[in-house]
């Protein structure tokens, strides 16, 4: 499973990725390790990433709802709760942190190109702050994906609303500078970090909000349906 073209997604065989910059429309894309992160538009941002193979695992558990898909991570360790028609990507990482599972919203057409609106990920990192972690995070994933014509877009400090030192969930708000027919106006990037002993797991939450193509992505209700079945495993 690759990603390519502005929004493109693509169900092909492995093959070595190019230097120049992939675009996804305002829908992060983690699948490979990209030196500056893991991106929402931009899935090779630099000459320092190599692909990652897909090495997620996830399970379908009875506990969850018949109509989603219960996901455990067991290198994160978390579980987590999608829609049943998005589909799994591979392993990756955004800067230090180890993305060991990404799955994608249901694709649609565009312009002739396969595009998705959202995607959910989850990872870990040595370290003891989960709020810097899903900070960091959040932010390298809203910079990277949503810079279109080398335009970075407009980033809003990001929102603690929840958050006791051991758990936090976390958003910020994006605006990207150049849209089309195929782009959302904006975009939302969550994260629920936690302690995991001497780790810090992380889930994280990209959504392009509004555009021609936002029923194609979850609903407010199946954001924060996501977003509050994230838990230890």
């Amino acid at each position: 499973m690759s990603y390519s073209g502005l929004g493109v997604y693509q169900q092909q065989p492995p093959k070595r990725p190019s230097r120049a910059p992939l675009w996804i429309a305002l829908a992060v894309v983690a699948v490979l390790v990209v030196g500056a992160g893991v991106t929402a538009i931009v899935v090779l941002n630099s000459g320092d990433g190599r692909a990652a193979e897909p090495t997620s695992t996830s399970t379908t558990s009875s506990a969850a709802e018949p109509d989603w898909q219960a996901v455990e991570d067991e290198k994160a360790g978390l579980t987590y709760e999608l829609p049943p028609s998005w589909e799994a990507g591979g392993a990756g990482s955004s800067g230090r942190v180890k993305l060991s599972t990404t799955y994608v919203s249901r694709p649609f057409q565009c312009q002739g190109r396969s595009m998705i609106q959202a995607q959910a990920m989850a990872g870990s990192i040595v370290h003891e702050d989960p709020e810097q972690v899903a900070t960091e995070l959040v932010k390298r994933i809203a910079a990277g994906g949503y810079t279109v014509n080398n335009a970075p877009p407009e980033i809003g400090e990001p929102r603690v609303e929840t958050g006791d030192g051991e758990v936090v969930r976390l958003s910020v708000e994006v605006t990207p500078k150049s849209a089309n027919a195929c782009y959302a106006p904006k975009a939302t990037v969550s994260a629920v970090a936690m302690r995991n002993g001497s780790e810090v797991a992380v889930f994280v939450l990209n959504v392009a909000e509004g555009g021609p193509h936002v029923a194609e992505g979850p609903s407010d209700d199946d954001v924060e349906r996501i977003l509050g079945s994230v838990r230890q495993s």
